[in-house]
């Protein structure tokens, strides 16, 4: 990950470009809630986001679903 090619943004704007409620945002970063969290930077009680990187777009393309309900998982 290049920080030069990422954006860091707190969970109130990744809920804004991922269109969904900041509560999802903040549930699906819980450790305790999933066993996928959102790849997130911790900065004491302050939770932030690489918009950008390698490793939240991996994350989000993991969370793909076709049309039929079948998970769709990407060749590695």
């Amino acid at each position: 990950m290049r920080i030069e090619e990422t954006e860091v943004i707190d969970s109130s704007e990744l809920a804004k470009r991922l269109n969904v409620p900041e509560t999802w945002v903040r549930s699906r970063s819980n450790l305790k809630r999933t066993n996928d969290p959102i790849p997130h930077l911790r900065f004491g009680r302050h939770v932030r986001f690489s918009w950008g990187s390698d490793i939240l777009r991996e994350w989000l393309e993991r969370q793909l679903v076709s049309t039929n309900g079948q998970v769709i998982r990407r060749k590695q």
